[in-house]
């Protein structure tokens, strides 16, 4: 039986040396402060590399695109299995969803990535399927799950279908982002209650 693979020996390319967070997180932390500073436009492997004090080299061994590096930047993965949990309290899981998507869109670089990213995206599916299907697809099936078990318990209507409900909350959110609208608790508490009270069981 084989030894178990860690975290460190799925970093390392094969061939070569493993790669070095520091390096990692230099970069992504330069993508992070450019993007707030100038914008997604005039973002560069160039910019990046000066900023980070690296190598264009260093960053193409690691992102094949500019979509690639920013998104893992402003978006990066995260580790956990359960990225939309269930509680049980189906009106508290819809709200720290939205706070979490919310908190998520509001930040600088974020906001300054949006526009730029979708277009990049937009312009090439493959590149659309590399770089944010994935995690896009896990999420919706959370999203799915958490309200399935709300139509068990009675507090979901069995019609309403999850991904438009997904939608609703992914476009109100991406519409202020983009907009640059604040996103204050009122916004978050209003759009909790048009997607709980929608999908309620009628009287």
């Amino acid at each position: 039986m084989p030894p178990s693979t860690t975290s460190a020996d799925a970093r390392r390319p094969l061939g070569g040396r493993p790669r070095d967070p520091q390096i990692d997180d230099a970069i992504l932390t330069a993508v992070r402060d450019l993007l707030a500073e100038d914008g997604y436009a005039r973002l560069s492997f160039e910019t990046v590399a000066r900023r980070a004090g690296v190598t264009r080299p260093t960053i193409y061994r690691r992102w094949p695109s500019k979509a690639h590096l920013v998104h893992q930047a402003v978006f990066p993965a995260r580790d956990a299995d359960v990225l939309i949990p269930d509680t049980g309290d189906f009106a508290a899981d819809v709200r720290r969803m939205i706070g979490d998507t919310v908190a998520s869109y509001e930040r600088p670089e974020a906001r300054a990535a949006l526009p730029g990213l979708l277009t990049d995206l937009h312009q090439d599916p493959g590149l659309r399927a590399a770089v944010i299907d994935g995690l896009e697809n896990r999420v919706r099936g959370q999203f799915r799950a958490l309200l399935e078990a709300a139509v068990a318990r009675g507090a979901v209507r069995a019609e309403v279908d999850p991904e438009v409900l997904f939608d609703a909350v992914l476009g109100a959110v991406f519409t202020r982002a983009v907009r640059g609208v604040t996103m204050p608790g009122a916004f978050v508490d209003a759009l909790t209650a048009l997607v709980v009270d929608g999908a309620a069981p009628r009287p």
